[in-house]
């Protein structure tokens, strides 16, 4: 391969899984030299690549499993020694709280940084993360200026009585917790349960609400407000509400079509507007259990799929993800989720980055793992899941 032209070698390169690539470079000199001197390589590279899946139980696990794109075979799976939630992702960043320590992580420059949540005033209890209720922290990957991006954390809190809704925020940027001045108040709601997580997209943060309107928080004026829109009146119970080509997106699914909807004129008028449909096609009817739209980020659609497995002596449930290429427009197997998985499932189409975050710098799990902490070991475990070196 070194005497093939660079444009050439790069193609071929771009075409490389992420672990396949780190391996690459540590067993060949020559193509290291290459990646790690090409101008923007690494930038073009995770911008190609398709997104990977990483899923945990919603209550919190010491399990983790991790679905490289374009392998077919079972999920590589990892056990920390601590149990952990996932409590958020953006842009190749992970919210852990891993055996009650707050941590954000890069699995894969390995560096990350943990965060005394004690200070918290809205930071949710374990009991409360073990009930599933995650959606109340928002967790964003912000551009602070035009070279560096820094993380922030952001507690949501409602406040409700019967008419009126009030809505406070804290906020944490790496260092310390501050409780923000800004309040919202607007009439009575919920924050919508068939939301996980909040969606963050184009500098703000985004709940979703029973009634159909949104909660937008500005990360850079740290001010909030609602966006009065409602569901589209064809709204099905089986529903996502995630972000894609940055538009924040609505996904409402029956067992034969999936409708895409768009959020269009967001400041002026917004509407829900149906962009795309695609035919539902691969449940077993006759041995299906239960399924849901798990995840979209606008290149793949993965769908979850329960199934009914009988034999001569017993009966067992079988749990298949299915994902749809929007380029190629067809369905895929991904793989099959173990046994072993409870049914209540968080899912991240995780993709990798190399970019420098302000307040992960400072420290490399590698320098470290001596360190007499359980966490780390946990820590180290998710990383080497990801980056896939161990």
């Amino acid at each position: 391969m070194d005497t093939l032209p660079h444009h050439l070698l790069d193609e071929i390169l771009f075409r490389i899984d992420h672990r396949s690539l780190a391996m690459i470079q540590c067993t060949n000199r020559s193509l290291q030299s290459h990646i790690s001197k090409t101008p923007n390589f690494a930038s073009e590279y995770f911008s190609r690549i398709r997104s990977s899946l990483l899923y945990i139980a919603t209550h919190g696990c010491p399990l983790i499993c991790y679905h490289l794109y374009g392998d077919s075979r079972s999920p590589r799976t990892v056990e920390t020694l601590t149990q952990c939630h996932i409590l958020g992702y953006c842009s190749g960043l992970l919210l852990l709280f891993l055996n009650k320590n707050l941590c954000v992580v890069n699995p894969l420059t390995k560096k990350f940084q943990f965060l005394n949540h004690s200070r918290s005033k809205f930071f949710p209890t374990g009991f409360t993360l073990r009930r599933g209720r995650q959606q109340v922290i928002g967790f964003a990957v912000d551009q602070t200026d035009r070279t560096t991006p820094s993380f922030k954390i952001v507690n949501i809190k409602e406040v409700r009585n019967a008419t009126k809704t009030t809505y406070e925020f804290e906020i944490n940027a790496g260092d310390s917790w501050k409780l923000l001045e800004t309040t919202f108040t607007c009439c009575t709601s919920n924050l919508d349960d068939r939301m996980k997580k909040p969606v963050y997209m184009k500098g703000a943060l985004h709940w979703l609400r029973n009634d159909g309107s949104i909660i937008a928080f500005n990360l850079k004026s740290e001010k909030a407000r609602l966006i009065p829109v409602r569901f589209p009146k064809e709204l099905c119970f089986k529903a996502l509400f995630t972000a894609a080509d940055n538009t924040l997106t609505l996904i409402s699914a029956t067992e034969e079509v999936i409708y895409l909807y768009a959020l269009q004129n967001i400041l002026s008028d917004p509407k829900w507007v149906l962009v795309k449909q695609i035919r539902n096609g691969v449940l077993d009817e006759k041995r299906l259990y239960s399924w849901y739209v798990e995840a979209y980020d606008g290149k793949s659609l993965v769908l979850r799929e329960t199934i009914l497995k009988k034999d001569y002596y017993n009966k067992h449930l079988k749990q298949v993800l299915h994902g749809y290429d929007l380029r190629a427009n067809k369905w895929e197997v991904i793989g099959s989720i173990p046994e072993w998985s409870p049914s209540g499932l968080d899912f991240y189409q995780f993709t990798p980055s190399p970019s420098s975050v302000i307040g992960l710098d400072d420290k490399e799990g590698g320098e470290i793992l001596a360190c007499d902490d359980k966490r780390i070991p946990s820590l180290n475990a998710i990383m080497r899941l990801i980056h896939g070196i161990s």
